[in-house]
């Protein structure tokens, strides 16, 4: 069996590119044949990368083949979905709707509405995927022949985050403040200036003694003045901290973060899977998050969610996840039941299941 894969760009620590290394694992760890192609990547990828040239040349032709094709994004790569003779498998990862992005970077937004705009386009397919539900629901909503999708789930190996954790940081966080911890990209669909009207709420009507960790890198300089306006606004300079602004930071880093956070909180309203939520499972941290996309269906009932922003009502429910003793075992307990849902090995046998029955 000989398994291609086709996505935009391979880029080390993108959670796209985590997903086709581990197909590309995966599926070779079988004795089967597995070939990689994007249009761009960088440094550390490219010894994966074969070229979209080289998939063009010979593999595009063999029906017996299958092709993974990844969406995530706009690109021009999808002609080569629409030739290919192949099997194919259509994996969404779902797109960002523009109009979170349009205010900051129209041309981004742009290339996300084209990018949502062709999925319909795509329907012919072998199979097509999402990788959670809320995805595959989108793709029966743009015209996939329901008895043709499926859920694969991101490959999640919640062993790797029980590594070496930088202690001094730890040391540091572990001063008797309550450590409100968000991870991931600071971009407008995550609603970052929610969070902070949140947290401000928190800090001023329930607990001083506290501070809102912001665990990701920027991503646009005029959204960055905004979050930096809306801090400055509620009184909060060296209160609200954001590690990793620039460049991201450790492992090594980023597992002392979960250790010394009493509370997980997002108030992200389009997310496509969000990882963050199995991490601060695996570190029995209990979550607050807004009802939204793909986080239901993810958190799976091992968290609290809401669906209005209510800035005082939501301080009172981080403080009883942040001091309900019973509570938080409670959660913690659900917490690693959901985890055992995302086991790698149950994930490969997922996927496996799909690509024999393509034969």
């Amino acid at each position: 069996m000989r398994v291609h894969q086709i996505c935009a760009r391979l880029q080390f620590g993108d959670a796209v590119t985590g997903q086709v290394m581990r197909i590309h694992e995966t599926v070779s760890s079988w004795g089967w044949e597995s070939h990689v192609y994007a249009t761009a990547h960088d440094e550390r990828m490219a010894p994966l990368d074969e070229g979209l040239k080289a998939y063009r040349k010979g593999p595009i032709r063999r029906r017996d083949d299958i092709l993974i094709y990844h969406l995530s994004v706009y690109d021009r790569n999808h002609r080569l979905y629409l030739e290919s003779r192949n099997r194919k498998v259509l994996l969404y990862h779902n797109i960002t709707p523009p109009e979170y992005l349009e205010p900051y970077d129209p041309h981004l937004a742009e290339v996300c509405r084209r990018g949502r705009e062709l999925l319909p386009s795509l329907r012919e397919c072998d199979l097509a995927l999402g990788d959670s539900e809320y995805n595959r629901r989108e793709l029966a909503a743009a015209g996939f022949a329901e008895g043709k999708t499926g859920v694969l789930p991101i490959f999640v190996d919640a062993r790797a985050l029980g590594g070496e954790y930088n202690r001094a940081l730890l040391r540091e966080l572990e001063d008797g403040k309550v450590n409100v911890l968000f991870v991931g990209r600071l971009v407008p669909n995550k609603r970052i200036e929610d969070l902070i009207d949140l947290f401000a709420a928190y800090r001023r009507l329930v607990n001083a003694h506290s501070r809102l960790l912001l665990v990701g890198t920027s991503w646009s300089v005029t959204y960055n003045a905004e979050l930096a306006r809306r801090v400055r606004g509620h009184g909060l300079q060296g209160c609200v901290s954001i590690p990793g602004w620039s460049w991201g930071v450790s492992d090594e880093d980023l597992r002392a973060y979960y250790r010394a956070a009493r509370v997980f909180v997002t108030c992200s309203a389009h997310e496509g899977f969000c990882v963050p939520l199995l991490e601060s499972m695996f570190f029995e941290v209990p979550i607050l998050a807004r009802e939204a996309a793909a986080i239901p269906f993810t958190l799976g009932g091992a968290g609290m969610t809401f669906s209005v922003l209510d800035p005082p009502l939501l301080a009172e429910a981080v403080e009883e996840l942040a001091c309900n003793r019973e509570l938080r075992e409670r959660l913690a307990e659900k917490g690693k039941r959901r985890l055992c849902d995302f086991d790698p090995a149950r994930t490969a046998e997922t996927l496996r299941s799909y690509l024999e029955g393509l034969a």
